[in-house]
């Protein structure tokens, strides 16, 4: 049958078996059960989306994806391109065969990742700044292994999630020490109220991007936008809210920033790495309206948790994790989670490169290497997440193989970034960025350490950055 005889939808039905079979079932379907096939030919792929948005998150992350699958199925290689669904237009084509949505109960006590999003029923709004779309496609309830020392900090972030600004958790402060998994279940409370329909706007904003925006915005003269970006949100995700206390004006404006979106009813979520009323140099009215809501701890997790993490982390690359090594790790990797899993990454990208099996042996010897007692969280996953949040990308689109030249750069200041303030190999430092080679990471050092001779604007981006990441993940004494 050639291609001018057959359905477009069923062309593209046959695309979408194809791309099931590579991504989560949550993303799928998060991201394909909702669209539909404007056009298909030899030509051109026109594929109708929901929203901006949704079109450029699907272009930026699953775009090679798409044209692979449709190069399989049909030995095609059209030109991919994306149309916004207009709320008001008829349908102008059937829905694709798929099963059918899962429709959350009135209760909303539907799991995490189990409701499509929202397709015609959403409506249409500008593209969002690019911080209020910067949620880690990873960081999701589904994702988060529930230990002891996390569980009440889990259900209250859950019960936000499922009824923002409408508990008596608002606002709710996460608090801890590092890598426990504060940013994880701040970001999944943001995943999960999108996913439900139960907030249009999120906000997730690292305490440092709010004073860097609203200095900008006082050096442009245009506090108003700033204002309007940060007050007409649904939910507000504020992530180490300690560094607020470096500006006077940056809290009396995060003050009544908090104020407006209080007496609107619009949620407000923040972790800090301990408790608010023991920060100090922060204001008063400040800690005050903290205690609004509810303060809640996250601890380290115990040994059964470590072990149950590991398991999860290798199974989402695809690996079987022998019981017995997940025990080691998880018996001698116990400071924090993303000390633990980039223990994980280190030992399976050293069994990759020596093509040996994961064993308690090759464990043994990761473990002497980052060093007994190590309390520095400074991993190059440590690195990619604070480049990637100053440049306002996605962790997963700046290790990706995205060449839009803003992603490009900031990649490049990431590889460079973990070559100067890591021990890591250029071998193990391109394996963290996508399986890339060292060559590659030999060019992203010389091209900004280039750029930084040349440009004294960039150099210290370069320098402010690094200088942040030093600060942030200094070891402990």
């Amino acid at each position: 049958m050639t291609l001018e005889t057959q359905d477009p939808h069923e062309l593209w039905a046959q695309c979408l078996l194809n791309i099931e079979r590579q991504v989560r079932p949550q993303s799928f379907s998060n991201w394909f059960r909702p669209t539909l096939v404007n056009r298909f030919d030899e030509d051109q792929l026109v594929i109708q989306v929901p929203s901006l948005f949704f079109a450029d998150w699907v272009e930026n992350h699953y775009l090679g994806m798409i044209q692979s699958a449709v190069k399989e199925e049909t030995t095609l290689v059209p030109k991919v391109s994306f149309v916004v669904a207009q709320a008001s237009a008829p349908d102008r084509g059937k829905a694709l065969p798929s099963p059918a949505p899962t429709t959350a109960p009135t209760e909303l006590a539907l799991p995490a990742g189990d409701a499509d999003l929202p397709g015609e029923k959403l409506k249409e709004t500008e593209p969002a700044p690019a911080q209020h779309t910067s949620l880690n496609e990873r960081y999701t309830f589904e994702d988060f292994v529930i230990g002891e020392g996390s569980r009440f900090a889990h259900a209250a972030a859950l019960a936000v999630a499922k009824s923002p600004g409408k508990t008596q958790f608002n606002p709710l402060v996460i608090y801890g020490a590092v890598g426990l998994g504060k940013t994880h279940l701040l970001q999944a409370i943001g995943h999960h109220a999108q996913n439900l329909n139960l907030a249009q706007k999120v906000v997730y904003v690292p305490s440092e991007k709010f004073m860097s925006d609203f200095i900008e915005s006082l050096k442009n003269r245009n506090t108003i936008e700033f204002q309007k970006s940060y007050r007409s949100v649904d939910i507000l995700l504020v992530d180490d809210i300690q560094f607020l206390l470096r500006g006077e004006q940056t809290q009396n404006e995060f003050f009544h920033t908090f104020n407006a979106l209080h007496q609107d009813g619009k949620q407000i979520v923040m972790t800090c790495d301990s408790p608010p009323g023991s920060l100090e140099g922060l204001e008063e009215r400040l800690i005050s309206r903290f205690q609004w809501g509810l303060i809640t701890p996250i601890d380290p997790p115990d040994l059964e948790t470590r072990i149950a993490i590991l398991h999860q982390k290798a199974e989402r690359t695809g690996i079987t994790l022998p019981d017995d090594v997940a025990a080691f790790l998880g018996s001698h990797i116990s400071s924090n989670v993303r000390e633990l899993e980039g223990g994980l990454i280190h030992l399976m990208a050293y069994c990759s490169i020596h093509k040996s099996e994961l064993t308690i042996e090759a464990a043994k010897g990761i473990v002497q290497a980052r060093g007994p007692g190590q309390t520095s969280d400074l991993t190059i996953e440590a690195i990619q997440q604070q480049v990637a949040d100053h440049f306002n990308l996605t962790q997963d689109l700046l290790i990706g193989k995205g060449r839009k030249q803003e992603v490009t750069g900031a990649r490049h200041i990431a590889m460079f970034l973990a070559k100067r303030l890591t021990q890591n190999p250029l071998t193990m430092i391109g394996l963290h960025f996508g399986n890339r080679d060292h060559s590659t990471v030999i060019h992203a050092v010389r091209t900004v350490e280039k750029k930084c001779k040349n440009d004294s604007s960039f150099a210290r981006v370069v320098e402010d950055l690094s200088e942040t990441i030093r600060r942030r993940h200094a070891p402990v004494a």
